[in-house]
Order: structure tokens, then sequence, then C-alpha cells
């Protein structure tokens, strides 16, 4: 029988003497790969059907040769096979600890180093494998294009303790293993990241903040990409949410009137190179505006922070309480801040009635609303 090769629903015939690697490479199929040798381990992936040699597994763990997993680099064919991409559940890395600090807020900010390195995006998350089954998840804050280190913050669900090496006796060495990296929203949701008072007033208690928007949506608004997600929205009701939200996250005071970013974004359909583009835009902004690369990386932690909560390949359901949302149509609410009429620019004081569109998120003010309800 020969050797066909299915990836993903393609099928390519393996030349003689060809590796696995190889002819997927040959017809296009676009499989990770690196040194070709077999120590990096860069190409895994998993054999779903079919014979897999022995000299394929050669350097892999236990569990992953269990499940089938091979080095298609190192693999020539005995029979037709089936292969897919390597399952984020089953893949354990150890990886070393170098610091843990910061245990009184529920976020443990970790350093540390995967061995071997992953392949991963900054806003994934890894799971932490524990005795007891429970899974804590650390959301990955490095940037592997630039960050030298791996870095990441360890959340705890209300009423959990921290798993064993982790406290604030931690010591530089301590061992653990990680599954992952998966994408999309942690499963115990994103609390909002610690404030940073003194930022706020760095920047001129706010006002650096409300200039640099003031200079960054006309940007966003004229970019053809950007533009499109605020269609139907003024551009002085984007800056203003903004800010709201940033003095909100900066300074804790509670003054943002608007959903949080997962709810506000669930219908958008945003690419991590969409996301990065869109954060080049406010850099070169912040730059323009003179803050140092130390204020920079404040600002924007708050906004990558969420990264998890915007980016995504397909739309999300509107979820409150972890009840999902039926989220066409209007409903309204009183405003406990005060704010923009998405239509008409007027502003509207906090503890007037609006309209709210569940799906798009827009305000409209007692005097537009007849209008857009009608």
């Amino acid at each position: 029988m020969p050797a066909s090769l299915n990836f993903g629903g393609q099928s390519v015939e393996p030349w003689e003497g060809e590796t696995v690697l190889d002819a997927l490479l040959r017809v296009g199929i676009d499989a990770p790969f690196s040194c070709k040798s077999g120590s990096c381990h860069t190409c895994l992936m998993q054999c779903t059907e079919g014979p897999v040699p022995a000299a394929a597994q050669h350097g892999l763990s236990d569990h992953l040769v269990r499940m089938h997993y091979l080095l298609p680099c190192q693999c020539h064919a005995q029979g037709p096979m089936h292969l897919r991409a390597p399952q984020p559940d089953d893949l354990l890395t150890a990886c070393m600890l170098c610091e843990a600090a910061g245990h009184d807020d529920g976020v443990v900010r970790l350093i540390f180093e995967p061995q071997p390195a992953l392949r991963y995006r900054r806003g994934q998350t890894l799971r932490v494998v524990t005795a007891s089954g429970v899974e804590p998840e650390i959301v990955i804050t490095s940037d592997p294009a630039v960050d030298m280190v791996m870095t990441g913050e360890l959340r705890l669900r209300p009423g959990t303790s921290l798993p064993e090496g982790f406290g604030p006796d931690a010591e530089f060495g301590w061992m653990f293993e990680v599954r992952g990296p998966f994408d999309g929203v942690p499963s115990q949701g994103l609390p909002m990241t610690h404030t940073d008072l003194a930022l706020w007033h760095e920047l001129d208690e706010g006002r650096t903040v409300r200039a640099v928007l003031e200079d960054f949506y006309p940007k966003v608004y004229a970019d053809e990409r950007l533009g499109p997600f605020f269609r139907g929205v003024t551009i002085e009701r984007a800056i203003d949410k903004q800010y709201s939200f940033l003095r909100l996250a900066m300074t804790g005071e509670k003054i943002y009137f608007g959903d949080r970013p997962r709810n506000a974004h669930h219908w958008m359909i945003i690419t991590h190179e969409l996301f990065d583009f869109r954060q080049s835009l406010m850099v070169q902004t912040l730059r323009e505006h003179g803050l140092s690369e130390a204020q920079i990386q404040r600002w924007t932690r708050f906004e990558e922070y969420f990264r998890p909560d915007i980016v995504k390949s397909t739309s999300w359901p509107r979820v409150e309480g972890g009840v999902e949302i039926y989220t066409e149509g209007f409903e309204r609410e009183t405003l406990s801040a005060a704010t923009l009429c998405d239509h008409c620019g007027a502003e509207v004081a906090s503890g007037v009635e609006v309209l709210y569109h569940r799906r798009l998120g827009t305000v409209s003010c007692p005097t537009c609303a007849p209008k857009v309800a009608a």
C-alpha cells in the first residue's frame, strides 16, 4: 500500500527516501520546523492513524510516545499516516522557576525558563500540572520576539491556594511542569491588572493620557484595517471610553461605563497581527508625546493584559455572570458615569437613562434614542 500522508485534509505521496516533513513542505503545507535533525522538536506532530517508526520517536518523552507523537523530520513513512498538529493538552514542558513575586493581590508574577524552549505568543496561557489535578493558569506576558526571558502571571481563583513551590518562599531552580500553550481566554477569567497610580501622576494627572488618545484615534479611524471596527461610533466617544478605561486601570477609580473588553469586542474578528499593528500605532504615538520606553511599557501592559479577551478567529457569545446573553436589539441603561452619545456626540450626564445596543455597545442619548430604536 502506498505510504500516503494526510495532514489537515491535504494528501501527499512521499518520494523514495524523503522524510515526512520534507514531503509536507514540498506540497506547500506550512509545517513548523527548525533544525531538521531531531534535536529541537519544533516539527513535533501526532499520528492519529497509521504506523509510527520507532526512529521517529527518539528523544520524546514516554507520554508523547504513548500518544503516537513523532518527529516528522526523522520519519520515513512505512504506510499511510494521518497526522495533525500537537494538541496543547498533550504537551508537558518542564520549567525552571527563576523568580516569583507579588503574592498579595492574587497574582504571582513569574520569571521562568522552559526546557526545552516553548513556541508561544504573548497572551496565551499555560496550565501548571499539580498532584491534586487542579491546574492553575499562567498568562504569558513576555514577547518571544523581544524578551530574553519568559514571564507570566499565575492567577488564582478565589479560595484556592498556591501550588507547591510558588509561595513567598519560592526558590530559584524549582522545577514544575506545564501544559500548553493554549489560545483564548483563561478559563478563570481575567481580573483587572494591578493599578499604576504613579504612572497617572507622571502623565500630568491624566492630561497626557487624553492628549495621546486625541492624536492616536485619528490614526485608527483613518486606517483601512482598524477604521471599520469604529463605524457608527464617534471619535469623541472612542476617546472618552478609552480614557475612562485607562483611568480606571491606572488609578482604580470606578468611572468607566462600558463592558469589560471580552464583551465589548465579542463580535469582532481580530487577529494577533491586527492587535500588534494597533499596538505599534499606540507606541508610535506615545513616543511622539515624549514618553520614556519604561513609561510606554507600563502603559501598554494594560492593553496587552486584555489581548486574550480580544484576539480570536471567530466571534464569541456575550457572557455576563456565566450566562450567555442575547446580543441583538437594545436595552435601557442608567449611566453610572458621564459619557457621549454615539450618534450626535452630545455629552450625557451620569444618572441619565440611555438606549444601549447589546452587541455594538453604542449609547444613544434621550434625544437620539427614539430615532435609533424606530
